[in-house]
């Protein structure tokens, strides 16, 4: 009983002075976070990669015991993913781009087009109406578009001023952003050759410094993570590339305008949980738009029918199921990690909150199969159940993975 309150006095004095100090700690926690973003960034750049790099050492003669084969195995897969993802990078730069010069093309001249036949349309179904003033009142509106795009272009070169003050200031973000990718990729590609040596070492100053029931606890977790993490990119990526070409496709057979550039930006927008959909939905219909309401509406009603068709059926079929996270707190995750974070936020928030909600539901099973078990029999089995449920599926997903 003494023991518990002075746990309870220690953390009070704790919390106390967490809070007085609160602006020094998240000063020094920020300082630190800048001075190890190199380390940080190359940790997961060197997670993302190593997906691939399994991939491939399954591929590269994975049953041969030669000598030259397994001192090569390491390094032509290494810098194998590494060649893929800059490969993956420079293809949709190059598409990116000229959608991104079509899509300011459509900003400039098509909008002012599209707002002119709006105004006819609107005012022409006032005067069937009988509304003379709304009729007369919506032909009165005159926009200035040049007189807009050189206000929103001096806004736009004021706030880049801002930023950019010199040239000094830019060589030094360049000069530190170039140093950073560096180090990071290097980090990263140490870490992928180290990988065994790293795991082992954690393993061992974790066995001499941790109690073993931490131990177990913390191996248990970082293996859901790890799991939960890897589905999720994989899911991710073959979901974007999947929808994003079906999207083009399938406008380039429906004779829609932008087909291409809208793939792209549906695929991209689609790495985004939940929100990715409905911004790509909505760039694409406003595209669109420009040209024909009528066009844009039948793009909607497309995207609808291709995103019941790939998240029931595609997805499903080649990631090999979800991460296992209900659709509120998917939501909620994203809502709160684009909020705290940004687009990071949103990508990080949804396999972390599900590795917490795996994690979670299962401590709970484990404390209510010990603990309420003889007055409550029933939910025993029910957890049993679950569990083998659970390990059935898991099984199916790292056979279709494999």
């Amino acid at each position: 009983m003494k023991k518990n309150w002075i746990r309870i006095a220690v953390l009070a004095v704790i919390s106390c002075l967490f809070v007085k100090y609160f602006g020094t700690i998240a000063g020094a926690a920020g300082l630190l976070v800048d001075t190890l973003m190199p380390l940080l960034l190359g940790f997961a750049i060197a997670y993302i990669l190593n997906i691939l790099m399994e991939k491939l050492e399954k591929i590269y003669f994975p049953k041969s015991d030669k000598h030259w084969v397994e001192k090569t195995r390491r390094p032509v897969c290494v810098f194998g993913s590494i060649f893929l993802v800059l490969f993956f990078v420079v293809f949709l730069v190059l598409l990116v781009i000229p959608a991104l010069g079509d899509s300011i093309y459509v900003l400039t001249k098509d909008i002012p087009r599209a707002f002119v036949r709006f105004q006819r349309w609107l005012s022409e179904l006032a005067a069937q109406a009988g509304y003379s003033e709304m009729e007369e009142f919506v032909s009165s509106l005159k926009i200035n578009w040049d007189d807009l795009y050189n206000k929103l272009g001096g806004i736009l070169t004021k706030g880049i001023s801002s930023v950019f003050n010199s040239a000094f200031s830019v060589a030094g973000l360049l000069a530190s952003f170039v140093v950073t990718g560096v180090v990071a990729i290097v980090f990263s590609i140490y870490m992928l050759f180290q990988k065994e040596n790293l795991k082992r070492q954690f393993k061992k100053l974790s066995a001499a410094y941790l109690p073993k029931r931490w131990t177990e606890r913390a191996s248990g977790f970082l293996n859901l993570a790890h799991e939960t993490f890897t589905n999720f990119i994989t899911g991710q990526v073959l979901e974007a590339f999947i929808l994003g070409t079906l999207c083009g496709t399938g406008m380039f057979l429906l004779r829609l305008p932008y087909a291409m550039m809208i793939g792209v930006i549906v695929g991209v927008s689609a790495l985004i949980p939940v929100m990715g959909a409905y911004i790509g939905a909505f760039v694409g219909a406003f595209m669109i738009l420009t040209i024909s309401p009528l066009k844009a509406l039948g793009f909607l009603v497309y995207l609808a029918i291709l995103q019941q068709i790939e998240g029931n059926l595609i997805y499903p079929r080649v990631v090999g199921g979800s991460i296992g996270l209900p659709g509120i707190w998917v939501l909620a995750s994203v809502t709160v990690g684009g909020g705290l974070f940004g687009i990071a936020g949103m990508l990080i928030g949804v396999p972390f909150t599900a590795t917490l909600y795996k994690w979670i539901r299962n401590d709970v099973n484990e404390k209510i199969k010990a603990h309420h078990v003889p007055r409550e029999p029933h939910l025993l089995k029910e957890i049993e159940e679950f569990q083998e449920y659970e390990e059935a599926k898991r099984k199916a997903e790292k056979s279709k993975l494999s």
